[in-house]
């Protein structure tokens, strides 16, 4: 290795220590910011950091050896009895839907049809049973379909919900239109006369909303309606939006508040955690499953609630809230779709951010077209000045009064621990995610375009590792190319990128290839690139065998 290589490795090397230094920086005061010892005069701590579209389920020594008792022992057995359940409530369903026309359809069950139903119910009630919920805890008292047509549901947090459908009687839900197509469940759900909507069918909303209307004015005749009014699964921590649809009719509505209270929460079934036939396993490995249903006072709106949906809403969403102890959020369905859109795509824990930005750009009212524009002009911003700006320069730079309050917000999600600046470059990469479809690759070359200061064409070290720690990436990829013999360098000089100095001597020139290159030598970044390094480790862990057998002999 020559002397100028030996100086860009040792430089580089300097860079990557000063970045692991800042990281862990970092996590102090983020651990102040949500009240952990550390620096509590941190900015941070006002911000809400609740992710209500995340769930972590982590298991215990004692909990692991349960399921794996339970997976060869109870498992099994209750899932063939949930099976034969299920294949009566299906055929008792069938029974009570032979011979419905499209206008029976639009008229509630009436005669032998009706009769049916307890027999559906009760096979309904006994899967649940073997599944481990052998009872139900009930606070407060279920009005009639004449004094509430509309129960409005809270927390919605997994397909386990069926359980209170089925404790109501099987009474009518509002599911998508994709539902009924579903083998068996399909047949149940028809079976509850539901109003059916399709989310991607603008004109399906309009029908599904007259429809609600045109049952809840029937006064009594048809079945409650129950409304999950998040129309979406969190994992509640809080209360997120609801949706209007429950409150656009404009009549008396039972909020119903749902709790399931195992110390381990098997229940929850969110866009980011476990998925659902690990849920069913879990569950189903549980000695017991608990939920309890509470029904609150008949909400009856005013005549300003009539008008306004989004008051009625939001009223109802806190007599709820403070019934469960849990706060409330302004996130919605929207917000975890952006999110889950990048993660599925990148694989990236930035994907995470999106819930709150999308949000706050969303109460901005920022169209679609215009945040496109706004990326353009802010990506040209971040590679032309110094990354970190002020309140007043972001706001200049988002055509925004310093004074809004989602400005504010918006500033201190991104602002620095103990600092009056935001990194824009963070805040422009995270842009392009809610503007644009994400792939891997363009992705990744626009963020090296933002990172790349005075447009070089390639990143130094210290640009590399800003970017890689804004993305939550390790910095493995840096280590490797310091240490490589075949670097390109440049004799620039030191290089300063957001507080992190190279050092002396030349410094790396690194394109996006080369970095792509290195990092799928990395099994630090398979998750990113999709790379199987699983003969790699199979080929050292048998090299390493076979040298400590030779070692014994």
């Amino acid at each position: 290795m020559s002397n100028s290589q030996k100086s860009n490795g040792y430089s580089s090397v300097g860079v990557v220590a000063r970045a692991r230094g800042l990281l862990a920086h970092d996590a102090v005061t983020e651990g102040a910011a949500v009240g952990h010892p550390g620096n509590r005069d941190s900015p941070k701590k006002e911000f809400p950091t609740l992710n209500p579209f995340i769930h972590n389920l982590q298991l215990t020594t004692l909990q692991k050896a349960q399921i794996a008792v339970m997976t060869v022992t109870v498992f099994p057995i209750r899932l063939v009895l949930i099976g034969i359940c299920l294949l009566f409530a299906w055929f008792f369903a069938c029974l009570s839907l032979i011979g419905r026309s499209k206008e029976d359809e639009m008229k509630p069950m009436t005669g032998w049809r009706r009769s049916v139903r307890p027999l559906a119910v009760f096979f309904s009630r006994a899967l649940f049973f073997v599944a481990g919920f052998h009872w139900v805890s009930v606070k407060g008292k279920r009005a009639t379909s004449a004094e509430a047509p509309i129960l409005a549901a809270a927390p919605h947090s997994s397909y386990m919900d069926a359980l209170p459908v089925t404790y109501l009687g099987l009474t009518s839900v509002v599911a998508k239109t994709e539902a009924e197509s579903v083998p068996f469940f399909g047949t149940l759900t028809k079976f509850t006369q539901p109003v059916l909507v399709s989310r991607e069918d603008s004109s399906s909303r309009q029908s599904t909303i007259r429809e609600i209307q045109r049952r809840a004015a029937a006064r009594g005749e048809w079945p409650q309606i129950i409304i999950f009014t998040e129309g979406t699964c969190t994992n509640r921590s809080c209360l997120i939006n609801f949706k209007p649809g429950a409150f656009i009719p404009g009549v008396p509505v039972q909020p119903v508040c749902l709790k399931y209270s195992n110390r381990l929460d098997t229940i929850t079934w969110t866009w980011k955690g476990p998925k659902a036939f690990n849920i069913l396993w879990l569950t189903l490995c549980q000695f017991h499953s608990s939920l309890e249903i509470e029904f609150l006072p008949v909400y009856v709106p005013g005549e300003e609630e009539k008008q306004d949906v989004k008051l009625f809403g939001r009223n109802v969403r806190a007599q709820m809230a403070r019934a469960l102890g849990v706060p409330t959020t302004e996130n919605s369905f929207e917000d975890g779709q952006a999110m889950m859109n990048a993660a599925e795509n990148l694989n990236l824990p930035i994907a995470e951010d999106l819930v709150h930005i999308n949000r706050i750009v969303r109460q901005f009212g920022i169209a679609a077209n215009v945040l496109k524009e706004q990326l353009s002009g802010l990506c040209t911003a971040a590679q032309s000045s110094a990354p970190s700006v002020t309140l007043h320069e972001f706001a200049a730079h988002l055509k925004s009064p310093p004074t809004s309050s989602h400005l504010k917000e918006l500033f201190m999600f991104y602002q620095k621990a103990g600092e009056n600046v935001v990194d824009l470059r963070k805040y422009v990469i995270v842009l392009y995610l809610l503007s644009l479809p994400p792939f891997v690759d363009e992705f990744l070359q626009f963020c090296f375009k933002v990172y790349d200061r005075n447009q070089k064409g390639f990143l130094v070290a210290a640009e590399l590792c800003d970017l890689l720690m804004a993305l939550g990436l390790p910095l493995s990829a840096v280590d490797l190319l310091a240490t490589s013999s075949n670097g390109p360098t440049t004799g620039d000089g030191p290089t300063t990128g957001d507080g992190l100095i190279s050092g002396d001597g030349p410094t790396l020139k690194i394109s996006y290839e080369i970095f792509k290159a290195t990092a799928k030598k990395l099994q630090e970044y398979d998750r990113l690139f999709g790379v199987d390094h699983s003969a790699d480790k199979r080929r050292k862990n048998k090299t390493a065998f076979d040298a400590e057998k030779a070692k014994r002999e």
